[in-house]
């Protein structure tokens, strides 16, 4: 008999299974608990040594307009963490505070409040620079289209700086295959219009969580990145816990594709066999029940067709409203390819869309339960989702539908994993 830990929220959930029905857990001993001054290195070493572009004192000479561009509240980058080294280089370089604008890179997401920005960058960078949100539906720049057809509206502050240096993080993401690196402008600083052309290109096979080569998506985003002429990336690469285990810093793609490698090092879940049942563990993207689906992604891939995934998830901000709910759980309730033809006729926004798209593919291949303290058995129904009392209760029931031989594997931090095949 084994007994399994998943986290949950600052506390752990467990379930007992005998050994005979446990296939494999998929967890991350290769990654420690960093020191304050460990992260500081990370940051200060990714910008020593820049990936396939200058550094950054050399291009910040000369520059009178820095547009520094930050990932939003829905993302686990501790910028406070990052800034001050970046402020400090251009302050070395010549560039004074006037000459920098930061932009909350929030792309279609509610904007963040002065609260959340103190938070996100620290009180002393928000009273220095008073930092804007950016906005989707105004202040925007047109550059043409891209390769993909896309029209190309981005923030106008961004386009008419000298110099556009981005901090976000390297995760694994359904959609762009990873976050980081050109998300930073598509959806981060781009228009509506932008946005919903780019993720309507979510309907091909390539466009899954873990891929960014050949993925027209994540292709699209770096083409428009390359018009905005993104000159850096700091993408930092965390811990379970949140805390700086590495980072890089250089050109929009190619340090992009080292923090890929280097977080696959680490989050990457090598799946020989598929079982009857996955468990998986929401954290450390567990907020809400729309974060905590990203988890489903990666533990799919460790599961059968068919089969069962109980995702555990504390959904801390609460179930929402009752409409909200209803609406998912219709949404969902059409085929993918229902809701792509919504997509493409404009009845329903990409932004949103892609991200229904990719869980609409989830949901009509598995049986989704979830775990929470925070929702209901009905309000659980009311997304279109099973529910288990306890996580015990949640796996007995799975294994009891699935047979006595059944297998049951598990994803404890399923928000960073990432699924690797055997080859």
């Amino acid at each position: 008999m084994s007994i399994i830990n998943v986290p949950y929220g600052d506390t752990e959930r467990s379930f007992e299974i005998t050994d005979r029905n446990l296939l494999a857990v998929f967890d991350y001993p290769r990654v420690g608990r960093p020191t304050a001054a460990a992260e500081r290195a990370a940051v200060d070493r990714a910008l020593e040594n820049p990936i396939g572009a200058a550094s950054l004192g050399e291009l910040a000479r000369g520059a009178k307009r820095v547009a520094l561009l930050v990932d939003d509240w829905t993302r686990p980058t501790p910028a406070y963490k990052v800034l001050p080294v970046i402020l400090e280089q251009l302050r070395e370089a010549g560039c004074a505070d006037s000459d920098v604008s930061i932009v909350f890179a929030k792309g279609m997401h509610r904007e963040l409040s002065r609260e959340e920005m103190e938070r996100k960058v620290g009180r002393d960078v928000v009273e220095r620079f008073e930092p804007r949100n950016h906005d989707p539906h105004g202040n925007l720049a047109e550059l043409g289209k891209s390769p993909s057809g896309t029209p190309v509206f981005i923030n106008r502050t961004v386009v008419e700086a000298d110099l556009r240096i981005a901090v976000g993080s390297v995760l694994a993401h359904p959609v762009a295959g990873f976050g980081g690196g050109a998300k930073i402008i598509v959806p981060g600083v781009a228009g509506h219009d932008t946005i919903h052309h780019n993720h309507s290109l979510c309907n091909h096979p390539s466009v899954t969580i873990g891929r960014a080569e050949d993925n027209p998506v994540r292709r699209d985003m770096e083409d428009i990145a390359r018009m905005a002429d993104l000159n850096m990336v700091v993408n930092t690469i965390l811990s379970p816990q949140l805390e700086i285990v590495d980072a890089v810093a250089g050109d929009v793609v190619a340090a992009h594709r080292e923090g890929v490698a280097r977080y696959c090092s680490i989050y990457g879940a090598e799946i020989a066999e598929q079982a009857d049942v996955g468990v998986v563990g929401a954290s450390p993207r567990d907020a809400t029940f729309g974060h905590a689906t990203f988890a489903l992604y990666a533990g799919a891939a460790m599961v059968r067709p068919g089969g069962s995934l109980v995702l555990v998830a504390p959904c801390q901000d609460g179930p929402g409203s009752k409409e909200g709910r209803l609406e998912f759980r219709e949404q969902a309730a059409n085929t993918p390819e229902k809701l792509m033809e919504r997509i493409k006729a404009g009845e329903i926004s990409a932004s949103g869309g892609a991200f229904m798209y990719v869980y609409s593919r989830t949901v009509n291949n598995y049986r989704v339960v979830l775990v929470s303290d925070n929702y209901s058995a009905e309000e659980a129904d009311e997304l279109g989702v099973g529910y288990g009392v306890t996580l015990q209760d949640a796996v007995d029931t799975a294994l009891a539908s699935a047979g006595a031989d059944a297998r049951v594997s598990v994803m404890p931090s399923g928000g960073m994993a990432v699924p690797m095949a055997v080859a």
